[in-house]
Formats: C-alpha cells, structure tokens, sequence
C-alpha cells in the first residue's frame, strides 16, 4: 500500500485532475488530502464532485484534514475580523464557481463536517494542515493546527515526523528543527526523515503548483503539476 498525501488544491480542479492521472492511485493506496480544497482558483465545484467521488471510492482509505479555508466555512460564529480575511484571500471565487451549478457553497457543509479531520496519524508520519509545535499532536490547539505559520518562521519543530501544507512555498522542503531547511526533490525516490515538518504547499490557486508526496515502506516521492 502507498500513501498519497496531497496538498491545498484551493479551487484548482484541472491541476488535481492531472495530479491524480500522474500518481494513479490504487484502490488499496490511502489518498490524504491536507486541507483547503477551496476559494481563490475557479473550479471549487468541481474539486467538490471530484474529492466526494474519491471518498466513495476509497472509503476507509480516503482522508480529508480540515485547512483553515474549510474552518473559515464550518465556524458558526466567524469573527468580522476573520470574514474580512477569508473575503480577501478566494471566498468569492468559490461562491461563484458554486452559484454557477445551482449550489451554495454552505450546501457542503454537511459533507464537510462528516468527512474533515484535525490530523491523522501512523506509526512512521503524522499529518496536519498547518502547524505543530509538541508532542503528542493531540495536544496542540485547533489554532496551531489549522492557522500556523510557526513551522516555517521558526523551524523549530523536531518531533515526530509531520506532513503540512498551508504556507505556500516555491518548492516542496524539509524543515528538520535541528538544521537549515531543504529543497526537496521531485521525483526522485528519497528516505524518509524520523523527524521534522515535510511542506508540500506549493503555492496551487496563487499561480504555483499543486503537489503529491507519495510514501512507500521507507521512502517518498514528490510529484507536482
């Protein structure tokens, strides 16, 4: 079995499309996504229906974080202060793509809260949205998880092994905790750190790109589209 961990799609529809032919998934793979499926590209709709048929695919196999994008939507109360934010960085985009067939983007909702996730975990590598600062990462609060920046601003993490999207970066890095970040590879097979922040955000929706990690036994593989 393979996991594929994919980052913030944010509306980009034709990217995972061609992300999801370059990797072929299995039906025994386990498909993680990181969060933010939506707002700023123009196909939220359409990451919708296509994340929502793999989860009927994969079922048990099929993981869905909540990003900070899907808590914007799924906080019952969200604060002026953080609505204004949201309006700035790709609500609308997602409000007319969802408008256009027929749909209120608040129709998700339901589907959302059932399937969406604070992290997930095994035993070699854990997955979050955004950030982590201790041990277990239970113990964290929903903000670390779903809306920090820390992991990259201070490289300071060195635990269990973690996998994040939400900063957008150029390329795919490793940030150890203990030593300077690095770039990592695409595709090319590399050994899997024990420790650390692996981001694969690469910048999908603001004109960069989207980006699988696919892990196997002791080992991983970037892919980006």
């Amino acid at each position: 079995m393979r996991t594929i961990v994919i980052g913030d799609i944010h509306g980009c529809c034709d990217l995972l499309c061609r992300l999801l032919e370059s990797v072929s998934p299995a039906e025994d793979d386990r498909l993680i996504f990181l969060g933010d499926l939506f707002d700023r590209g123009p196909s939220s709709f359409e990451v919708f229906e296509t994340v929502r048929n793999l989860e009927r695919r994969f079922q048990e196999n099929f993981i869905l974080l909540r990003g900070n994008h899907e808590d914007y939507l799924l906080q019952e109360d969200l604060s002026p202060e953080l609505r204004f934010v949201w309006e700035q960085v790709g609500r609308p985009a997602t409000v007319e793509s969802f408008r256009s067939h027929g749909w209120d983007m608040e129709d998700t909702i339901p589907w959302l809260e059932s399937h969406c996730r604070l992290f997930y975990r095994e035993e070699r590598f854990q997955c979050v949205h955004a950030g982590i600062r201790k041990e277990p990462i239970e113990t964290n609060d929903t903000h670390t998880l779903l809306h920090d920046h820390h992991i990259v601003l201070k490289n300071q993490y060195r635990g269990k092994l973690t996998i994040t999207g939400h900063i957008a970066l150029d390329m795919p890095m490793w940030f150890p905790g203990n030593a300077n970040p690095q770039i990592l590879p695409l595709y090319k097979k590399v050994p899997l750190p024990d420790h650390g922040v692996i981001c694969i955000d690469t910048g999908c929706g603001k004109g960069g790109l989207l980006t699988a990690m696919i892990i196997e036994n002791d080992s991983f593989l970037l892919y980006s589209v």
